[in-house]
């Protein structure tokens, strides 16, 4: 760890304190302070004062153009939002007030002693560290500030395992001793705190690892509690392995394959033949796959944890159903159903909003598509793209990824080459569909109007005219048809025909 006087504060934090004047007791504290001393990213920031802290987060909302909220106002807690860079990432500046007489017993009060520690961005040389969180930084460990941490917050437990992943740190046995003993005092904990430490979660590179040993903690079952069913089965009879191993193996390979296909080539990060066919087939979507994951449908998240939430939840449905040997394996026949229900029951447990279950849903429940496709790659033609990317809407492009890993999840880094080159091949094909060629196939444009249907086949408004107008759009996808009169006599000839099969009784489904 080099002298951390060597690198300056955000200037944001610089700003901030100087709206406090020059002898305000405004101090930075918690994760934006060990971050600063460990030398990585600063993200948000959190300043404590005596008090007032509400009425400075307004003050400073006003100075910086920002949003403004209160968290708490009998503890005088407040939050303003600031967006940085290019894709308008926001930041948030949290403010509070002491909790207790003064500093130290604010800092003594927090959860970890690496979050204990506070600087007054003005004199960032003395840091206030009451509970000797420096050497902890320097010995690499987590510890509670206290001991009943946990049970005053049972959502440090989440925190406690996310830290020790993410900073490569361990936690002293004192604290993983009450870590256990208190994990199932998660469910004290609101469902919107759960699903925020869990999205945090999440969206580490090493989520597989915090996800493992929060499992082995007993304390992601409080909050999961399905993946208590992938603890106990084992899959797939032909290549045996434990459904839990399984769904975090899918998790670390979505990260791999995000990682493969970043916005900025990284070679060693497809240093191997599975990897490096993906950088080589799909590297071309770089630009487009970094404006997808970080797409938000929630003000304040984006859609890469979802993906990997879907990583795991992918899985779940296999317990539900019987294996059956088929030519391309063993299967679970409509697991997929299993799991996205599973999904969309635990993503509205854990107040995800509507945008996002709907995301979550589709891509549990689209991912076995692109898999299929792979066993019979002649079946995947335009028409079979269309309908694919009707049902999946965007969010077939992460069940895309969620496929190629549940591969990678099964055979490693070495998967037999023609299987590999396949399930890689029908990615490409579906991503140069939905980027390349999406007004030909995915949404191409209305030939006929809703009202002129009616007339071309003399009914009335009704459900009738919607099916007609998809299975219009689906041969103009396929490439049946190309202008206003191919398309009269295209439907004409599809009325005819839906009408004959309807009298005897077993009209086709169009699609899903």
């Amino acid at each position: 760890m080099r002298n951390p006087h060597l690198r300056p504060l955000p200037e944001l934090a610089l700003q901030v304190r100087s709206l406090g004047g020059a002898d305000a007791a405004l101090y930075l504290v918690g994760g934006a302070v060990r971050d600063w001393l460990l030398e990585r990213p600063i993200g948000d920031l959190d300043f404590v004062l005596p008090q007032g802290a509400i009425a400075f987060a307004r003050r400073v909302a006003d100075a910086l153009n920002a949003a403004f909220f209160v968290l708490d106002a009998e503890r005088d807690v407040a939050r303003v939002i600031v967006h940085k860079g290019p894709e308008r990432t926001p930041l948030f500046l949290d403010f509070a007030a002491f909790r207790g007489a003064n500093l130290e017993e604010d800092l003594r009060a927090r959860d970890f002693t690496i979050n204990a520690m506070a600087i007054d961005p003005f004199q960032p040389e003395r840091l206030h560290d009451p509970t000797h969180g420096l050497q902890d930084l320097k010995d690499k460990i987590v510890r509670v500030c206290y001991p009943d941490a946990f049970r005053d917050d049972p959502i440090r437990v989440l925190r406690a395992v996310r830290l020790a992943v993410q900073l490569e740190f361990k936690m002293d046995p004192e604290t993983q001793r009450r870590l256990r003993d208190d994990a199932t005092l998660l469910a004290r904990s609101t469902p919107e705190r759960q699903r925020d430490e869990l999205i945090r979660m999440l969206a580490h590179p090493k989520a597989d690892s915090a996800l493992r040993v929060a499992a082995a903690l007993d304390a992601l079952p409080v909050i999961w509690p399905e993946i208590r069913l992938l603890k106990d089965v084992a899959l797939f009879p032909d290549r045996p392995m434990p459904g839990w191993d399984y769904a975090l193996a899918t998790v670390h390979y979505v990260h791999r394959l995000m990682q493969t296909l970043s916005r900025e080539h990284n070679p060693e990060a497809s240093a191997n033949f599975a990897l490096g066919m993906v950088s080589w087939l799909l590297g071309r979507y770089r630009r487009q796959l970094a404006e997808h994951w970080t797409t938000r449908l929630h003000p304040y998240r984006d859609v890469r944890p979802l993906v990997v939430w879907a990583a795991v939840y992918h899985a779940w449905g296999m317990t539900q159903v019987r294996p059956v040997a088929t030519a391309h394996g063993w299967q679970y026949p409509g697991y997929a159903e299993h799991s996205a229900r599973a999904a969309e029951a635990r993503g509205q447990a854990l107040r995800l909003s509507r945008a996002e279950v709907r995301r979550l849903v589709r891509v549990v429940r689209y991912h076995i598509e692109p898999l299929h496709f792979a066993e019979d790659e002649t079946a995947l033609d335009d028409r079979a793209i269309h309908r694919f990317f009707r049902a999946a809407g965007e969010a077939g492009i992460d069940a895309v990824f969620i496929a190629l890993a549940s591969v990678l999840a099964r055979y490693g880094l070495t998967p037999p080459h023609d299987l590999w080159e396949r399930h890689v091949r029908v990615a490409r094909r579906l991503l140069e569909a939905w980027w390349e060629r999406y007004d030909q196939v995915i949404e191409p444009p209305t030939l006929l109007r809703g009202d002129e249907v009616q007339q071309i086949l003399g009914i009335p408004a009704g459900p009738m005219v919607g099916l007609a107008l998809r299975a219009l759009q689906e041969a103009q996808a396929a490439g049946e048809i190309h202008s206003p009169e191919d398309a009269t006599q295209w439907l004409k000839a599809w009325y005819q025909g839906y009408r004959s099969r309807d009298e005897r009784g077993h009209t086709a489904p169009l699609a899903r």
